[in-house]
């Protein structure tokens, strides 16, 4: 078994990080056929997710990204191309979030 941990800053704020964390449960859904619960707490959205040989834990918080994933056996040997991928895609994401959130503020200024 592989455990690794990804950590991200970002500032979204808690309901923008919210809305990414369910995003990125929808996604997990969708293209990776992840059973994923989402919890929202007072203060984090936790989303925890699994499937066969996979399992883990989204925390989003008002600053913070921390992603844990535990691999199983059969996956472990493919486990720096899938914390690449999921860093890449993270990544990706928390830029469009960003990205979104800014224009959106602009707007309201107008």
């Amino acid at each position: 078994m592989t455990d690794f941990t990804i950590q991200r800053h970002h500032a979204l704020g808690l309901e923008g990080a919210r809305q990414l964390a369910r995003q990125w449960a929808n996604h997990a859904r969708r293209q990776h056929d992840m059973d994923c619960c989402v919890h929202a707490d007072a203060d984090r959205e936790r989303v925890t997710f699994e499937r066969s040989g996979v399992e883990g834990r989204l925390l989003a918080t008002a600053d913070n990204f921390e992603l844990n994933v535990t691999l199983g056996f059969l996956l472990s040997g493919f486990s720096d191309r899938i914390r690449g991928e999921i860093e890449k895609n993270l990544d990706a994401a928390i830029a469009t979030a960003v990205a979104a959130s800014s224009g959106h503020a602009e707007g309201e200024n107008d």
